[in-house]
């Protein structure tokens, strides 16, 4: 494998990861939003959370697809 691969998959683990918790502190921001509003000194309130809950879904999808795909082929090419 190369190293452009090797990077290519690191960052959209990263990535993947970095939207996952995005996804859990905007659902508990939902669920939650009294703590998650006093954690964030405000800049997080109920309604925030739930507009970039459901915007970043979309991306999250996409995201944890690439990740899918290429661990895929890469598991491919090690039995090969």
């Amino acid at each position: 494998m190369g190293m452009a691969r090797l990077n290519l998959r690191r960052g959209v683990g990263w990535l993947l990861l970095a939207f996952a918790l995005l996804l859990v502190i905007t659902g508990l921001g939902i669920t939650e939003w009294r703590t998650v509003e006093a954690i964030t000194f405000g800049l997080l309130p109920k309604a925030l959370s739930f507009q970039l809950h459901s915007l970043l879904w979309i991306p999250f999808l996409v995201i944890l697809a690439g990740h899918m795909l290429l661990s895929c082929r890469a598991g491919k090419r090690r039995k090969d």
